[in-house]
């Protein structure tokens, strides 16, 4: 019961915060780099490994399963990515520290869903490698919205 209500859950308390957090005129460009690397990023890091590395694979999805895909961890990360874009740090030793807990937030909500049931990996896999594709991911995000985004570049440069 409780694997059913994970994603929603998770979506709806992420919607609050952004909705909160996030002010009306800044919701579009944040979104933007949302659906890139959240929700397309999502996809593709899916498609890689799970389709084509077979390191991990979602299960128990319910009425969520589409093509052996989740069909609300796309959403989930939209909603990860717009919070973890709004609260990125101006200062450049914070933003070291920012995206290294968000990686290992990362690995710990991988367990998290790991342990309700609705995500599996190979055990060599989590948690050091999985660390490191999230530390990859999270940085990523972190220097294209850096170099490419009005938000950043009046707070962060």
């Amino acid at each position: 019961m409780i694997s059913t209500f994970f994603y929603p859950t998770y979506i709806l308390v992420a919607f609050i915060v952004v909705v909160i957090a996030i002010p009306r005129e800044d919701l579009k460009e944040y979104f933007t780099y949302a659906m890139i690397f959240g929700g397309l990023g999502d996809i593709v890091a899916v498609g890689l490994f799970q389709n084509l590395f077979h390191i991990i694979w979602f299960k128990n999805a319910g009425i969520f399963n589409v093509l052996g895909q989740n069909l609300l961890s796309p959403p989930s990360w939209i909603l990860t990515v717009m919070i973890f874009l709004r609260f990125f740090p101006s200062q450049k030793v914070f933003r070291y520290i920012y995206v290294l807990g968000f990686a290992v937030y990362s690995v710990a909500y991988g367990y998290l869903v790991h342990n309700v049931d609705l995500f599996d990996f190979r055990p060599w896999y989590y948690p050091f490698f999985a660390y490191i594709t999230f530390l990859a991911w999270w940085t990523i995000i972190s220097w294209v919205f850096i170099r490419t985004s009005t938000l950043a570049q009046g707070d962060i440069l």
